[in-house]
């Protein structure tokens, strides 16, 4: 077995801690994730799940490529992204493919628009 094979599947899950288990969930399965307080909401497709850590500090962990703030409270996975509407002529509100709507805040807009190539 290579050495760092078991390295490279963790970066495909990301674990969260319940009362006495650790659960595995696929990166690909989580849709968005919100912040409240020190803990974070774990949006994914099979359910929701709380985990002890700050919304920054989970920013700091997740690839950038697929995860991207939005919100000084959300967190969303580029791939659910099914698209961005605006309201008032300004684009501010992003919808994913499971129908969730999710504000744009203002500082994130440019950001957001630059990792989807827009």
């Amino acid at each position: 077995m290579e050495r760092d094979g078991p390295f490279k599947a963790m970066k495909r899950v990301f674990p969260v801690r319940s009362v006495g288990k650790i659960e595995l969930i696929p990166l690909e399965e989580i849709c968005w994730i919100k912040g409240a307080a020190n803990y974070v909401e774990i949006h994914a497709e099979n359910g929701k799940y709380m985990h002890r850590e700050t919304l920054h500090n989970l920013t700091q962990q997740l690839d950038p490529s697929i995860f991207l703030r939005i919100h000084r409270s959300a967190i969303v996975n580029l791939n659910h992204i099914k698209e961005i509407s605006s309201e008032l002529g300004r684009f501010s509100l992003v919808t994913l493919r499971d129908g969730t709507e999710l504000k744009i805040g203002n500082g994130y807009r440019d950001t957001l628009f630059s990792a989807l190539n827009l």
